[in-house]
């Protein structure tokens, strides 16, 4: 007979007593509502200060946009959490955590647990820290998080922070669907006992709350909270705080918070907490933390840690011997592995040659648990150097009979060298003493420690954390570290690990730590403990295991390289295998299947060869084959509930028409000072009209481009997205054919979109790019307004993306398109001034990223700089201008043809004043036959010509200009008669400005 299963509240009392054995204290519930078990008291305040704090909490946590009336199963506005918080950090808390799933019977051989990126931050508490999603078979069941930042104060020491979704684990425990099927106590359901109180809270949050009065209790709150402050009652003042934001969750709920209205209540929020994040820590001071005290007196006694043994350099290899590190951490995020793995190929060899340490060959390894750097053939010893030193000339450094002087005497004192080895050799026209000074290598051994150290604090990650009190930052927690030349431990210390000999075996088998006995052991120790370190290998294994799964069954998976390498990255024990759902959930959209398991799973999807999508999915185990089918059948109830929430929002969201998500809308904020998303709607619906001009759209075209813009941000109001942002557009295009919008326009929503990657698709309609171009040129004039300007890497409004949109979509529809004016008209529906130097620096910006397009193509960098200069604003006409001055470039004349323009640009370019051209002041032939020809190439030459209309236009000048500027000609530029003078360097102005608004030859390597 199998094990009855844990009820609800027996999950409860397991979780507490494992964290009260470990040494936790039990808080209880707070008497507050709050949003998260984050913002108890004995969480948000307690891990401010040095004192140490352990304890444990079931926190029943309220969110009322979340509520959907009981009708979804797996959505509530009320959710139990179960929060640890260890401070500080204990040294291993995975294991610890891992232990107490042990407690509910989740044992971790028969699952596939993982920890999976997921940083946290809260800006109204001034909170942030790193972490992950804890995934049991694909469930998040735990966010786990090392806090950096609370009140904000930078915290120290470290708190780890645990919140287990009880709901979530007590739904795998007992296999059921639904939330309110879970058996709470032997007897009554989840449903039986919140359901009811649930719709109640629902119909109120959504429909019932006054607003009016919700804004006045808000209002009430905060000036009770100063008033707490002002009488330093830190817990009090806390409370009205939790008062405060749970009235703003409602007012948000009912659609009452717009953009200024939140910018402004989160600005509140953030200096209340703030200060009273301040008078708690300022109160715990006074008090000269007590439980400090407390610590360090049962702390005393314990032993120092052994400090690293002294280097022995017999004990080293006495030749060429392999060398292994191994950097041992917790779960690095798969772009932090690609980084560093990147950085140590780069970094690892340059060490070694700065060194002078030769080697024959380095390999850099990589999972999310280890960094590895394997090194063949050594060199015991560094590679000896000679240097020549130059000392005093011969004739001083020796007297006449060969005899060194002082001079002599004093420079080999100096160099360290006896006078004997003196040379005299010829240098710099004369003869000079020099001494060799021989540098002998140092042992390598020697040498690694600090080297060694010094590879791995010179790692950088987009984020780094600190995790205990050596303030060391890197990605997540070093836990161990392994450094080995040939059998020898090479011992170094850092971020407070001692390194030695022992790795450990991966997650899947418990961490098992394992000896290495030599550098050259390692490999096969990886692979006897089921570890593939080379990411590479890792990739095609996992590649080629999943194809064979998806033939099986008559599928194929479609190419996603991001997709293949973040599961790579995840495991270092891949174990491919096949899942399936219902297939009644592939009537929903197709994107909204795939980006369910993308975003919430990393599972692949598969397609039949017609392209349509088919009843499977193919999931990667960090783990083996044991009990691979539990694995699965979690992995197959998760993507099921997902689909199923995936449907209830599809049937939620076109309940009605996909206009009626507008007014929500003015609660979405594109930026404080910019408005709300609405708000942005309007202006492209204005700033469309004004480009279809420009795009040479016709009157039926207009109209469905305007009605696309006024629906084109509509669907960031709709459940489907909210949850999954990637799926904007996509959405919009299904919800508008629900709504019977025509098709040009749902297909104009979901292209104004495209592209969102440099290699995604590019809008096929004018429509969808005029109404992509609205938007992209609205951004980046509002952002640009108001210097919003991407910095680094920083581009938080994906600035980058929207002006190479412009670029590849222009040049894709070979569009001769003005992006200076298309700013200029969007800088003029702004609520905000946007002034010509601002638009102007938008417009480099663009610029800047058709260049790098253009660089991408092969075009030599002197050609792309010397059509931008002058026809930058216009992509496609850029485009084609450096085409054709590629092809004028390589003629065999054209240093003549260059080199007669460059004479009339570099006599005159030094003139500010433009001189008038009179004819009649001609005195000698070749002034009349220049003349003529520059007419005659003028009638052929506008701004708007083609590079090849003005150089074809030229080519008849440059016989002219040869002959005009020789000395029988009989002219001469700068003559004495000023008038003469000005008249020929005005006619010469008027031959180099027949490029203006082309190309400035000037920038090409020769002018």
């Amino acid at each position: 007979m199998s094990e009855q299963p844990l009820t609800f509240q027996e999950v409860i009392l397991r979780l507490q007593d494992y964290w009260e054995d470990y040494g936790c204290l039990i808080w209880q519930p707070y008497s507050e509502k709050v949003g998260a078990g984050t913002m108890n008291p004995a969480t948000v305040l307690r891990v401010l200060g040095p004192e140490p704090w352990n304890v444990a909490y079931v926190e029943p946590s309220y969110r009322p946009d979340d509520g959907r009336f009981g009708d979804n199963p797996n959505r509530m506005q009320m959710h139990t959490q179960f929060q640890v918080i260890l401070k500080p950090e204990p040294g291993n808390p995975q294991d610890v955590y891992l232990e107490s799933l042990y407690a509910l019977g989740i044992r971790r051989e028969e699952h596939d647990i993982r920890f999976v990126e997921d940083n946290w931050k809260h800006p109204a508490l001034g909170a942030w820290g790193l972490g992950w999603e804890v995934w049991l078979d694909g469930l998040e069941i735990t966010q786990y998080t090392y806090f950096q930042q609370a009140g904000g104060f930078s915290l120290d020491p470290i708190s780890v922070e645990l919140t287990y979704g009880l709901e979530r684990i007590v739904m795998f425990l007992q296999n059921v669907r639904s939330v309110w099927d879970i058996d709470w106590d032997g007897e009554h359901t989840y449903g039986e006992i919140y359901l009811p109180a649930e719709v109640e809270h629902c119909e109120y949050a959504f429909n019932l709350a006054d607003v009016d009065r919700m804004t006045q209790m808000y209002d009430l709150y905060e000036a009770e909270a100063r008033s707490c402050l002002d009488r330093d009652l830190v817990i009090p003042a806390h409370d009205y705080v939790l008062r405060c934001s749970h009235t703003f969750n409602l007012l948000d709920t009912r659609g009452a918070i717009g953009v200024t209205e939140r910018a402004t209540y989160f600005r509140r929020m953030r200096g209340l907490f703030l200060d009273v994040a301040e008078a708690y820590a300022e109160q715990r001071k006074r008090l000269e933390y007590p439980w400090l005290e407390e610590e360090e007196e049962t702390s005393q006694g314990t032993e120092v840690p052994v400090s690293l043994a002294a280097v022995v350099e017999d004990e080293a290899p006495d030749g060429p011997a392999p060398f292994l590190l191994e950097i041992g951490t917790e779960e690095l995020p798969p772009g932090d592995l690609d980084d560093a793995v990147a950085q140590l190929r780069e970094a690892a060899p340059e060490m070694l040659n700065e060194a002078r340490i030769d080697y024959d060959d380095l390999w850099v390894l990589g999972t999310p648990r280890r960094l590895s750097v394997l090194v063949e053939g050594l060199a015991p010893r560094q590679r000896p150097v000679e240097e020549e030193v130059k000392g005093p000339p011969a004739q001083i450094a020796f007297d006449e009979g060969g005899q060194p002087t002082r001079a002599a005497e004093g420079f080999a004192r100096s160099q360290g060298v006896t006078l004997d080895e003196l040379e005299t050799k010829e240098m710099d026209g004369g003869e000079y003493v020099v001494a060799v000074r021989r540098e002998e290598g140092s042992p390598t051994f020697a040498l690694l420690p600090e080297l060694l150290a010094g590879l791995i604090a010179d790692l950088h990650f987009r984020q780094s954390m600190r995790w205990n009190e050596t303030g060391i930052t890197f990605s997540r927690p070093i836990r161990w570290l392994v450094a080995l030349l040939g059998e020898t431990e090479v011992p170094f210390q850092y971020a407070g690990v001692t390194s030695g000999r022992t790795s450990r075996g991966p997650r899947s088998e418990g961490s098992a730590p394992f000896e290495i006995d030599g550098a050259d052991d390692y490999r096969a120790l990886l692979e006897e403990h089921h570890v593939m370190a080379d990411v590479d290998e890792r990739r095609a294994f996992i590649k080629e295991e999943a194809e064979a799964l998806a033939t099986a069954v008559g599928g194929h998976i479609p190419e996603d390289r991001e997709l293949l390498d973040e599961v790579t990255n995840l495991v270092e024990h891949p174990n491919p295998f096949l899942g399936e759902f219902e297939e009644r959930y592939l009537t929903l959209p197709e994107e909204v299947l795939v980006a369910v398991m993308k975003k919430h799973q990393r599972t692949f999807p598969l397609f039949d060869d017609g392209g349509e999508m088919l009843p499977y999915f193919i999931g990667v185990r960090n783990g083996g084959d044991e009990h691979l089918d539990i694995v699965r059948h979690g992995n197959e109830e998760v993507i099921r509930a997902r689909f199923a929430d995936a449907a209830f929002f599809y049937e939620e969201d076109t309940e009605q028409a996909l206009e009626g998500f507008l007014p929500r809308l003015d609660t979405l904020t594109f930026q404080e000072e910019l408005g709300s998303v609405l708000d942005k709607t309007k202006r492209l619906e204005q700033l469309v009209e004004e480009l279809a001009p420009m795009v040479e759209l016709n009157a039926e075209e207009i109209e469905l481009a305007q009605r696309a813009a006024h629906l084109a941000k509509a669907d960031l109001a709709t459940q489907m997205v909210v949850e999954h942002t990637s799926l904007e557009g996509v959405m919009g295009r299904e919800y508008a054919l629900e709504s019977g919008e025509p098709e040009e326009v749902a297909r104009a929503i979901y292209e104004h979109y495209l592209p969102r990657s440099a290699a995604d698709d590019l809008p096929e309609s004018k429509v969808g790019l005029t109404v992509g171009l609205a938007d992209r040129l609205d951004s980046l004039a509002a952002l640009f307004a108001i210097d919003l300007i991407p910095t680094g890497s920083a581009d938080p409004y994906g600035l980058r993306r929207d002006a190479l949109g412009i670029v590849q979509n222009l040049l894709a529809h070979e569009l001769s398109f003005s992006v200076r004016l298309g700013l200029r008209e969007a800088g003029h529906l702004l609520p905000v001034e946007a002034s010509d130097e601002a638009l102007a620096e938008a417009l480099d910006f663009v610029v800047e990223r058709l260049r790098g397009v253009l660089r991408d193509e092969g075009y030599p960098y002197d050609v792309v700089d010397a059509v931008l200069a002058e026809r930058g604003h216009d992509p496609y006409r850029a485009l084609v201008g450096v085409q054709q001055l590629s092809d004028w470039v390589e003629r065999s004349d054209w240093d003549v043809i260059l080199d007669n323009y460059s004479r009339c640009v570099r006599i005159t370019r030094d003139y500010e004043e433009q001189f008038e051209l009179d004819p009649e002041l001609f005195e000698q032939p070749a002034e009349e036959e220049l003349y003529e020809a520059y007419q005659d190439a003028r009638l052929e030459v506008t701004p708007a010509s083609s590079v090849d209309a003005f150089l074809t236009a030229f080519l008849p000048l440059v016989d002219v200009i040869d002959a005009y500027f020789a000395r029988e000609s009989g002219v001469l530029v700068m003559a004495e008669d000023e008038a003469v003078r000005r008249n020929r360097l005005a006619q010469l102005q008027h031959i180099a400005a027949l490029a203006d608004g082309i190309v400035d030859l000037s920038r090409l390597e020769g002018f």
